[in-house]
């Protein structure tokens, strides 16, 4: 469990990254950008709940 949470804990970091980077540019209205928001903002839910287990 340890290792998925890791891996999770990962992919969020570089989400959030990717997405201040977007916002940072002005391209927050992008598709792309709102996607990979969503996935970001979905996988740091995963972790915190994961963290209650």
């Amino acid at each position: 469990m340890k290792i998925i949470s890791i891996i999770l804990g990962i992919l969020v970091i570089l989400g959030w990254l990717y997405v201040i980077g977007e916002y940072k540019y002005g391209n927050q209205k992008t598709k792309k950008a709102q996607n990979v928001m969503v996935v970001a903002f979905v996988l740091t839910l995963i972790l915190t709940i994961l963290q209650f287990f």
